[in-house]
């Protein structure tokens, strides 16, 4: 479900997953590269290569750790995507009950006629509903802050194992 105050823990979920999917392919390709490596290595005219190799396998597992961390981190905020959507529609029943609405995560009054009974029952109701949204907009801020985190991390050491491996292969 897509809601403009959480965000879309469905496409979370798939990206997270996929960025996993591509890491355990790569995995299975490390398999060959190894057995590759091992048969030059015999060889003490192929050590130029085996280093060469042993370079790509450095920048392959590089590579498949930040692609499961990062996957994993996504699809861990989906999870709280979606247990925080869930939360902002009980809420949101809670403000209706009330007489209140949801403006994003702000609960406010709609506009209308009201009656005396009414503007009380919406002043009684709308401090603790608004402390709830608060929750829910601080989980939501700590959710996102985390997975950025995660993804500028992973960012960064597959920039750095790049640059490495484009230093190597310029000598």
């Amino acid at each position: 479900m897509i809601d403009g105050a959480t965000g879309d823990p469905g496409s979370c979920s798939q990206l997270g997953g996929a960025l996993r999917s591509n890491a355990a392919q790569l995995l299975t390709l490390r398999t060959e590269l190894i057995e590759r490596t091992e048969r030059l290595r015999r060889d003490p005219a192929e050590a130029a290569t085996v280093d060469d190799l042993d370079a790509d396998l450095r920048l392959l597992d590089a590579t498949v750790d930040r692609l499961d961390a990062g996957g994993a981190a996504l699809q861990r905020f989906a999870q709280e995507l979606a247990e925080i959507a869930e939360s902002v529609r009980r809420l949101e029943g809670s403000a209706q009950t009330a007489g209140l609405v949801l403006d994003g995560l702000r609960v406010v009054e709609p506009w209308g006629v009201l009656t005396t009974e009414l503007a009380q029952q919406r002043n009684r109701a709308q401090p603790e509903l608004q402390r709830r949204a608060d929750r829910l907009a601080s989980q939501l801020g700590r959710a996102r802050t985390v997975t950025a985190r995660a993804m500028a991390e992973g960012a960064q050491a597959l920039a750095a194992a790049a640059t490495a491996s484009r230093t190597r292969s310029l000598r």
